[in-house]
Order: structure tokens, then sequence, then C-alpha cells
């Protein structure tokens, strides 16, 4: 059964998620990589509430280093099913992508009253105090690092008549103003942008070449009805694997006034730096 019950916070709250899929080798260096963030996340801050929603199946590691670092786990059951729940069409393509669970978890805070959240990817590494963070950008809805801009995304946002956003790292997401609560109601929109960007990737394939299983693609060109070929919206990366991140932009797009800063590359770094 999953627990929907909320995280005990006083005013901040730090998120993470998790999607333990397939190869449970897979399993064991996700959970490395959030025992390594948690720990520097925790040498600073011993007081500040986390919790990690995980979808797939938890070990008894993943338990014990929750228990040691204070982290409240929360099990959200399988990622198939619930993608399969949202798009019924489109889920066995979208389960290829195992990133889109970050939205979700925006969604699974909807019950939280903290006044500020920051969800971050399992592999961040903390150099200081993150409440600092937390003082530093209190104003805006949405804070995170920006990237390079893209006008064929301000294009594709036009074509939906939403507000155009600025491409941003999704790796660490500050929420702030209760902007959890618009963003978790958007979830089906969030997965239905990223089934529409599957297959507008297989309408810009055509044949398919070798290797794109891993994409999805090939369950696309299964399952794709005629009014998702319609529906399709041309990918605007040169990354492909970056389909979680475009759904972000465009999701974001339909909530009215969402104020979005930006981090310091002083106070968050992107992996170059």
């Amino acid at each position: 059964m999953i627990d929907t019950t909320p995280v005990a916070v006083d005013e901040r709250l730090v998120v993470y998620s998790l999607a333990l899929l397939g190869d449970p080798s897979c399993h064991h260096d996700l959970t490395w990589r959030f025992a390594r963030s948690v720990s520097t996340l925790r040498l600073h801050n011993r007081e500040i509430p986390v919790v990690l929603f995980v979808h797939g199946a938890v070990s008894d590691e993943l338990v014990r280093i929750c228990a040691v670092h204070h982290v409240v786990l929360r099990e959200r059951g399988s990622y198939a099913a619930r993608l399969a729940a949202m798009c019924p069409t489109g889920w066995t393509a979208l389960v290829q992508h195992p990133l889109l669970h970050r939205f979700l978890a925006v969604a699974d805070l909807a019950t939280q009253h903290a006044r500020q959240i920051l969800i971050c990817d399992c592999d961040t590494i903390f150099l200081r105090d993150v409440a600092d963070l937390f003082g530093r950008y209190s104003d805006a809805d949405v804070t995170a690092r920006p990237l390079a801009d893209d006008r064929f995304l301000a294009r594709l946002a036009a074509r939906e008549g939403i507000a155009s956003v600025a491409p941003f790292d999704v790796g660490v997401v500050l929420l702030n103003n209760g902007a959890w609560g618009q963003l978790g109601a958007l979830g089906d929109r969030y997965v239905d942008y990223a089934w529409r960007f599957v297959v507008g990737m297989l309408v810009e394939q055509g044949d398919l070449p070798t290797r794109v299983e891993r994409l999805g693609l090939a369950e696309a060109r299964l399952h794709a009805t005629d009014d998702d070929v319609m529906r399709a919206l041309p990918y605007p990366s040169a990354d492909r694997w970056a389909v979680d991140e475009v759904a972000w932009w465009m999701t974001l797009g339909h909530v009215p006034g969402l104020r979005i800063a930006d981090f310091d590359a002083a106070d968050v770094a992107d992996a170059v730096e």
C-alpha cells in the first residue's frame, strides 16, 4: 500500500526521487549515488527534513541508508503501472525514459505544507549547508540553473498557446509559494507532452535506424494512433534522452504568472563546472 501521509516539516523540505528499474545491478549504482549525495547534505545539515520517493522494489540497503541519514522513505509502486494509468497508449514507450519520475515527484508533494521545497537528483553533491540555498532564493516560484536559450522551444510554446519557459536544468529545482500544488496538478499533461515528443521523434525518424529501442521509438511505432501522430510535437533538442526536461519546460508554460529565476553558478554548479 502506498503511503500518502505528509512528511512532518516546518518550513523547508529536500526531496529525492528514484526509479529502480530493470537490471538490479543498476539499482545498487543509483542507491550508492543517493547515499553519497545525502551524506554530503547531512554533513552540513542534520535537521532539515528529507524525503525519498521510490518507484520499484526497495532494497534493505536503501532502507538502511535512509535510516542512517534520517530520510523519510515513500514507496510509489510500479513506475510502469503509474505511466500506464496516465498514458495507456504510450506507456510502453515512455517507460524507456527512466527520469519522468522527477516531475511525478512534484505531484507526490501535493499534501506537503512546507514553505520551500528543493527537488534534487540522486547524484547532487552539497558543498555547504543547504539552508543557505533556501535563504538566498526564497522569492521566485521556481529557481533552477539556466540552459542555452532555444527559440524553437519558444515557437512550440506559441503553437500550444502557452507561456514560453526558457530551458533550465531540472537536476536541482527550488519551489516556493506552494508552486508544487499547481505543478502537481499538471502531472497528466506532463506525461502527455513526453508522449507527444516521443511520437514526434518517431515521425522525424521515418524508417527506424538500429539501436532505437532504448528511446522507446519501436514501441511508439507499434502503439501510436493516428490521433497521436496528428498531435505529435517536433522534438526541440539534440539530446534525445532529455524528453523529461523538455516536457518540464512545456508543462510549466501552463501555469499563469509563474515566476522563474536562475541559480547563480556560485551556488549551484552544473556537471561540467
